[in-house]
């Protein structure tokens, strides 16, 4: 019962954050390339269309980074499955053997429908990018990211580092511990997220500005 309770007032109050965020966004059509689940939760939270194909799947950091690294190729490269590949859900392989983890869809061609219908509506001029699941300990891996072509990108962190620009540290979030490892996870009572410490909607904003 109480927890039953304690969802609804969660709920309340993150629609509320999400209202508010909703307001102040003035760039709907941004893309957002995430490496987790993230960039579908802030689409869902903020109303907008899926203008992405990175939505209900992962990649890995070290993959993620090559992908983009070799965007173009990367999104122009058909996408092919990978055969027992072990897991209870479809796994594509990408440019340079980048895999794919779709561990939201039934089924490959339902994966793969679904990734290029959304890459369809991609605008590559309004692109932001997330690495939100860094696992916190390879920090080559960080600077690499740093060091990508793209102007809006952010790494989440556990803890600061002022030589990468890139990187926003989330207070009391955990790279590598289990839920905590999720920026979109709930932190406080008040119904904030741990990514809710970023400000988003403006790092949204400014995109379609530059």
């Amino acid at each position: 019962m109480m927890s039953r309770l304690f969802n609804i007032v969660k709920n309340k109050l993150q629609d509320n954050i999400n209202q508010k965020n909703r307001k102040k966004l003035t760039n709907p059509d941004v893309t957002i390339i995430a490496s987790n689940c993230t960039g579908g939760f802030l689409y869902h939270w903020l109303g907008l269309e899926f203008k992405s194909p990175f939505i209900n799947l992962y990649m890995t950091p070290e993959d993620f980074i090559t992908a983009l690294s070799n965007f173009d190729n990367f999104m122009e490269q058909n996408i092919i499955e990978l055969k027992d590949s072990g897991k209870n859900y479809p796994v594509g392989i990408g440019y340079k053997g980048t895999l794919i983890h779709f561990m939201h869809y039934k089924n490959f061609d339902q994966a793969i429908s679904k990734w290029n219908e959304r890459k369809e509506r991609m605008n590559k001029n309004n692109c932001c990018v997330m690495l939100s699941n860094w696992g916190g300990y390879d920090t080559k891996q960080l600077k690499q990211f740093d060091s990508l072509p793209f102007k809006h990108k952010v790494v989440f962190t556990d803890r600061k580092y002022s030589n990468i620009s890139s990187a926003f540290y989330l207070h009391g979030y955990s790279c590598s511990n289990g839920k905590n490892g999720n920026v979109y996870a709930t932190q406080y009572i008040n119904g904030k997220r741990y990514i809710d410490q970023f400000d988003y909607v403006t790092f949204f904003n400014k995109c379609n500005n530059t």
